[in-house]
């Protein structure tokens, strides 16, 4: 009957027989030895829901004696050593870079609201055969690379859409319509 007491971070982790059981930290009242080898753990829900665990079954952690044991759980319910200053930094800077992606996104939903689809800004009709739609924000110029430019294509009788770049993206420049590549 070997039991196994493990540090998972806001919980204790306790197994017995293969079977798990996990306990939050911050449920956790007291610990204390009632007799012999045996612990209490009080989770402050009454006593037929405290868990009592015999020091003699515990593997993991080693212990010498119950108290050991019992200090061993204490320290388990301790904040973490103070090696914070790094794994703070890691922490920092993944924030940061997560901060950085959301405002990079949160750009360009923006930028999307003000680009609508339902009508180009301008067209160009001097093909029989086909038709050059530039969407992109009021004032924009045709040389500025913020266009989403699409070509419409009739021939045999069909139509065919296509964007250039293969993509409605806002970055290609309206003047240079007649040079870009279309899927």
């Amino acid at each position: 009957m070997a039991v196994t007491i493990e540090n998972n971070g806001a919980n204790l982790k306790v197994t017995e027989n293969g079977l798990s059981r996990y306990i939050f930290k911050e449920q956790i009242r007291e610990i204390e030895v009632v007799r012999g080898t045996i612990i209490r753990i009080d989770l402050g829900q009454g006593a037929l829901r405290n868990l009592f665990v015999d020091q003699a079954n515990v593997t993991t952690p080693v212990s010498s004696s119950v108290t050991d044991l019992r200090d061993q759980i204490i320290a388990m319910l301790e904040p973490a050593a103070n090696n914070s200053n790094a794994n703070e930094a890691l922490e920092l800077a993944a924030l940061n870079g997560i901060s950085t992606l959301v405002d990079g996104l949160k750009t360009k939903v923006d930028s999307l609201d003000n680009k609508i689809f339902y009508e180009p800004k301008i067209v160009d009709e001097s093909d029989v055969n086909m038709v050059y739609n530039g969407y992109a924000l009021p004032g924009a110029l045709p040389e500025q690379a913020v266009w989403a430019i699409q070509k419409v294509s009739f021939r045999d009788g069909l139509y065919t859409y296509e964007w250039a770049g293969g993509n409605k993206n806002f970055d290609k420049k309206w003047s240079d319509r007649n040079l870009l590549s279309f899927s």
